[in-house]
């Protein structure tokens, strides 16, 4: 990606990528106290810069790097740390078009989320251990978080220097991948600086059925 913010051209929909992946919008993170993760975000250099309009889900950013913070009750997400604790129920993944994208991925085999309780309004498939992907393509000329979300500060506040989400694994056991259950899954998230050097790794989910 580059420096921040990175010059990469918007991705296109291509036989390489016919998903038209193109980065990571958010990370969703809920826990049973709030507070918790409100002064782990601050930090780690996070600033809170929005609030959903009639939920109770914070939008906290560095750089290119949003996190949901969502204590919202009768929600996935809320539902999701009741059966696995402290952990991040959702993410974003950027893509040229959100419907095609989705479309795509149902074709493929994936499970579309058709329940209640999402913190946007976009399509979403089901993912590790009930964990929802969602889709975005509100993301390059314009926020995705305009129309659902009232702003509080300055988006992408710069912060000590993380600037993008590098990476996220889940780490799986074998049984997860071929028998389609889920023993114990953890996630991990990598965000780069911009000088490719620094990174923060967080330990964010650790799910038993």
């Amino acid at each position: 990606m580059g420096p921040f913010p990175h010059d990469a051209p918007r991705s296109e929909i291509s036989e390489a990528n016919p998903a038209d992946t193109d980065g990571f919008e958010f990370v969703e993170f809920a826990h049973p106290n709030p507070d918790a993760l409100r002064d782990t975000s601050r930090k780690m250099g996070y600033a809170h810069v929005a609030n959903h309009k009639i939920k109770k889900i914070e939008l906290w950013q560095q750089g290119d790097v949003s996190y949901l913070l969502n204590a919202e009750p009768n929600t996935h997400a809320a539902g999701f740390i009741a059966e696995h604790g402290s952990c991040a129920p959702s993410m974003g993944w950027r893509v040229v078009n959100a419907e095609k994208a989705f479309a795509h991925a149902v074709e493929k085999g994936a499970e579309p989320y058709v329940g209640d309780g999402k913190s946007l309004d976009v399509p979403a498939i089901v993912g590790i251990g009930g964990s929802l992907i969602y889709f975005i393509d509100q993301y390059f000329d314009t926020s995705p978080y305009n129309n659902e979300f009232d702003w509080i500060g300055t988006a992408h506040f710069k912060g000590v220097g993380f600037f993008y989400l590098d990476h996220l694994t889940h780490k799986c056991s074998k049984e997860t991948w071929t028998r389609g259950s889920s023993s114990t899954a953890t996630c991990s998230i990598s965000a780069k600086s911009a000088s490719s050097t620094s990174r923060e790794s967080i330990p964010v989910f650790i799910a038993e059925p």
